[in-house]
């Protein structure tokens, strides 16, 4: 009868993986997700923004204060995917001549910045614009809850599209010298 620790191990894990069969998939079901959740996020707001000039109230139209919080969240996702995940990985903490390292660094946590003040900032509008100064009525909340809804789903967007950027697939070799 062979025992569970006899071989060397794939996994840390006593189970194994029960997604295996997805691992030579996984970069492009990870894009086309994180395609998907994006273009939910959009659409969300694009729905809240329809409603709100459909109502035609003056209290209640969405402004570009509306808008801000979304556009912070895409560009931060955009920052984020357009760096080169290899400049990520030294070992130079010296910042000074050409090691593109730090700087790399530096644009992840502007991206990261983005993101993060485009989420707090839909947060505010939702508390300052529609819970507190409409006093939280029923239609006018969903404006707000889309903003927020909206940069939730492309934070999660941007670690979908980041993690299926870092697999590998099958042909190809991480080799570090």
């Amino acid at each position: 009868m062979p025992r569970l620790y006899d071989e060397e191990p794939r996994s840390i894990f006593i189970i194994p993986n029960p997604l295996r069969f997805l691992s030579h998939k996984a970069r492009q079901i990870g894009v086309y997700a994180s395609g998907v959740l994006f273009a939910i996020a959009w659409w969300v707001f694009i729905d809240a923004l329809v409603n709100s000039a459909k109502n035609r109230d003056d209290i209640t139209h969405m402004g570009f204060e509306d808008w801000v919080s979304g556009i912070l969240s895409t560009l931060g996702m955009i920052v984020i995917n357009l760096i080169d995940k290899s400049r990520l990985h030294g070992e130079e903490y010296a910042y000074a001549g050409s090691s593109l390292v730090w700087k790399a660094r530096l644009f992840l946590f502007l991206g990261f910045a983005l993101i993060a003040g485009g989420f707090a900032g839909s947060f505010c509008v939702l508390i300052v614009k529609y819970i507190v100064y409409l006093e939280s009525s029923k239609p006018e909340i969903f404006y707000g809850a889309a903003g927020v809804v909206q940069c939730g789903l492309i934070m999660i967007s941007t670690i979908v599209l980041w993690i299926a950027q870092n697999t590998q697939e099958e042909y190809e070799y991480n080799v570090h010298l």
